[in-house]
């Protein structure tokens, strides 16, 4: 989120930055992965040499204000949308992040190398500038863990580059939305502003939304760069209708919760974001400093002394340093890297008067810290073989002072100290110049985070008996990438892929925005991922994607044994068909499908499974030095009711987020080229 790093630097996955000036409209398909640099190993390889599953895919951001909805139909990747902005949209991969009430929790995100994720695994999507995204990288299985703590999988955006001369102007409106962008780049970098407002679907449901940008890069050498970075976001308000119970539901997806008009739920945020890199062809340094506050009402009163309050009040900062160097002797090549990073959140809570803020509930200031040592190599056994192995270990400290000492509510103080180690192996064989095999096998970790830890079942105080889960995981495939130069060019991946883990951190008990977390005795997961594209010379493009998940918990003692992950739907499917006959027109069709998952560890209740289709159309015409698009698209076609998202173990039975009705947009954009 804070750097923009060129696709030569090492950053965490590589690039996959589209040539300045292509038109994302027409970018319907994965530029030529020739141009990719996935950082797997120290030094770049295709995607058809790496030794992992990895998706990458340009990003297509008109007509879409949700990153992680960019996100969907991508192998491996379950994206819940929320119609919720005060929520964010919840991803998951490979059960990985499941568990997450809101937010994303134990995936690692990144945009151009710097880390969107604090040190103990929390992740605010909200806040990336989706205008500027301009493709994605998605690493899953085993060498995802060599990226940090709740590495469960990697998910790297890269953003836009700059164009100096241009000045773009754009203007989106649906029935619920409306918003602006503004562009200008010059020999001083790109600016970028934002302002969006969404009408909602349900009463109670209205949102704010401002973003504005700058970045720059200059060449101090032959081979040195520094590249800088500033991000500023605020959202003046975000209604929270809330979730439904399933009757609620059923009878009308559109109704809103009584608690949220009764305690006039909502949220505000406000989060600056600053970073520098210098980087040369062998080395890189970078640091990056974040600031998010947070105001948001709950649904509850939080009256009780030992209660968090109804209303909480963050303030969070956020720190890091990274250094990588890689260097390489004949077929063996390495890259060591050393990080430092660290976040402190200063949180009150106050009683929840129906609307208005009472007495004092929390006052507590919590830090998490990390220092991780990271070490990747690659060898090159023959011209079809190659190695690939890496470790990292981590130091991580979490610790918390209560200043909300009364009778009735003891100190909450406490501290936590952890240490942890990660290691992959695996391996890439090109059986022909166009078909490959890979195979892995690594150890991970995962450590609960501070909001993990901030409540017990029983009693008060942090919630330190909870333990960092440990994963094992093995993963093959196979990838086939045919091309030629009349425009043809087929793509397919298929992987298997299976993992144990013990300590299992999953959701206890959640009601009331208050959400306990417990150590599960373990899961075993297992499933096949496959994603194919063709595109034809005519124009025309299809693509595939199947993801089939069985996860269940390992542990006969517990009435949950055998039972899939709740949260998790164990089949996806995504289609889309799309053509382009030249450079001036565009339509596209996509259905995506997803099977039924379960709310809660018992299977009480299930979300039903559904099926959306999507159309989009586009047009772009140019006169002298001006260029027009327009855009129109129709999302969840046969305006099918759905849930886009559950509450996992949401005690109270309000665990179903309605899913967006049928919704018509329409955007146009005019950028003009000065120079």
């Amino acid at each position: 989120m804070l750097l923009w790093l060129p696709v030569s630097s090492m950053t965490l996955l590589g690039s996959a930055t589209l040539p300045a000036g292509t038109d994302l409209l027409y970018a319907t398909a994965p530029d030529p992965i020739e141009r990719i640099a996935v950082r797997t190993g120290p030094l770049p390889v295709s995607w058809l040499q790496n030794p992992a599953a990895l998706s990458v895919q340009p990003l297509n951001p008109a007509l879409q204000t949700d990153a992680l909805a960019l996100l969907q139909g991508i192998a491996g990747l379950q994206v819940d949308v929320r119609s919720n902005l005060a929520q964010d949209s919840r991803l998951s991969l490979r059960g990985f992040g499941s568990r997450s009430s809101f937010g994303v929790r134990g995936l690692r995100m990144t945009l151009d190398g710097i880390p969107l994720t604090t040190p103990d695994g929390q992740t605010q999507p909200s806040a990336l500038f989706t205008a500027d995204l301009a493709a994605v990288s998605v690493l899953k299985g085993p060498f995802a863990a060599l990226y940090g703590n709740a590495a469960g999988g990697v998910v790297a955006f890269d953003s836009k580059p700059t164009e100096p001369g241009l000045l773009q102007l754009q203007q989106q409106q649906s029935s619920t939305m409306r918003q602006q962008l503004l562009r200008a780049d010059s020999d001083f970098g790109t600016l970028m502003l934002q302002q969006a407002d969404f009408q909602g679907t349900r009463p109670h449901n209205r949102a704010e939304r401002q973003a504005a940008l700058w970045k720059q890069q200059w060449q101090l050498g032959d081979d040195i760069r520094l590249n800088a970075r500033f991000d500023w976001s605020r959202d003046p308000r975000l209604d929270d209708p809330g979730a439904l119970t399933l009757t609620e539901w059923q009878t009308n997806p559109e109704q809103t919760s009584a608690l949220a008009s009764r305690f006039d739920s909502h949220k505000s945020t406000r989060q600056q974001q600053a970073g520098i890199s210098l980087q040369s062809s062998d080395w890189q340094f970078s640091s990056y400093l974040t600031s998010r506050q947070i105001n948001q009402f709950l649904t509850q009163s939080g009256e009780a002394i030992t209660s968090a309050g109804g209303i909480v009040q963050l303030s969070r900062q956020m720190a890091g340093l990274q250094w990588q160097q890689q260097h390489q002797w004949q077929q063996l090549a390495l890259q060591w890297g050393l990080s430092h990073e660290q976040s402190r959140d200063e949180r009150q809570g106050y009683v929840n008067q129906f609307g208005q803020a009472g007495a004092l509930r929390r006052d507590d200031r919590s830090d998490s810290r990390s220092q991780d040592a990271t070490l990747r190599l690659s060898y090159a056994l023959t011209p079809a073989l190659s190695l690939f192995a890496g470790g990292r270990l981590a130091f991580l400290k979490f610790s918390s002072q209560d200043f909300f000492i009364v009778p009735g509510n003891p100190d909450d103080s406490g501290e936590k100290s952890q240490q942890g180690h990660a290691h992959a192996l695996g391996f890439s064989y090109q059986l022909t110049d166009e078909l490959t095999w890979h195979a892995s096998s690594g150890r991970g970790f995962e450590s609960p985070t501070l909001t993990e830890m901030a409540y017990q079942r029983n009693g008060s105080g942090l919630n330190l008996q909870l333990e960092a889960a440990q994963n094992r995981q093995w993963d093959s495939g196979l990838k086939w990438l045919k091309q030629d130069n009349n425009g043809r060019r087929s793509q397919v991946q298929f992987d298997v892929f299976y993992l144990t883990s013990s300590n299992e951190l999953v959701v206890d008990i959640s009601s009331g925005g208050r959400t306990v977390f417990k150590n599960a005795a373990g899961t075993r997961r297992y499933g096949t991922e496959l994603s194919m594209a063709q595109r034809w010379s005519s124009g025309w493009q299809a693509e595939y994607s199947y993801s089939y998940l069985d996860a269940v918990y390992q542990n006969p003692a517990e009435p949950s044994h055998g039972l899939q992950l709740p949260g998790v739907a164990s089949n996806q499917h995504a289609l889309r068909l799309s053509f382009a006959p030249g450079e001036h027109w565009f339509a596209a069709a996509g259905y995506r499908r997803l099977s039924r998952v379960a709310v809660d560890d018992r299977h009480a209740q299930f979300a039903p499974g559904y099926g959306l289709f999507d159309l989009q159309t586009g047009w772009s015409a140019q006169a002298g030095v001006m260029q027009w698009r327009f855009d129109l698209s129709a999302q969840n076609l046969t305006n099918q009711q759905y849930v886009g998202a559950v509450v996992v173990n949401q005690s109270s039975g309000r665990a179903f987020e309605p899913g967006m009705p049928r919704q018509l947009s329409a955007g146009i954009q005019l950028s003009f080229q000065l120079l």
